[in-house]
């Protein structure tokens, strides 16, 4: 009858795992790392949101005031306001038009602001309209 010996003679080295504790610490080290990338990346989409909405309310700013600019009749003085649809969304837009102390030229402070949040401006424009 053959018989197997087991060898318990190899010391505690020589064993090529890791230890529960070695383990333990890796994980809490990849999870702190995944926790700060996580935020990042959160932080980033939401950043560029804010670009994205900021650009389209100049754009939309920059076209009311070359509205204005190319009418046929000086702008008349006072505020007025509107809604409108750009780039499937609704936006609130408001004018202001002031005299200034040249009776042929006005200030216009046009205020862009989206539907989502009515009391932030997004974006203001000032600009100046001439009679001629």
């Amino acid at each position: 009858m053959m018989m197997f010996r087991l060898n318990h003679s190899r010391s505690r080295h020589d064993c090529g795992g890791f230890t529960l504790l070695e383990v333990l610490i890796a994980l809490s080290i990849f999870a702190i790392c995944a926790s700060t990338l996580l935020q990042q990346s959160g932080r980033s989409v939401r950043q560029a949101s804010y670009l994205e909405t900021r650009a389209q309310a100049s754009w939309i700013a920059e076209n009311e005031l070359a509205r204005l600019r190319l009418s046929e009749q000086f702008a008349p003085v006072g505020k007025q306001e509107k809604e409108i649809t750009f780039a499937n969304r609704q936006w609130f837009v408001s004018q202001d038009i002031t005299n200034t102390n040249n009776k042929d030229l006005r200030k216009a402070v046009i205020e862009v602001r989206d539907s989502d949040s009515e009391l932030a401006t997004r974006f203001q424009l000032i600009g100046f309209l001439g009679r001629y």
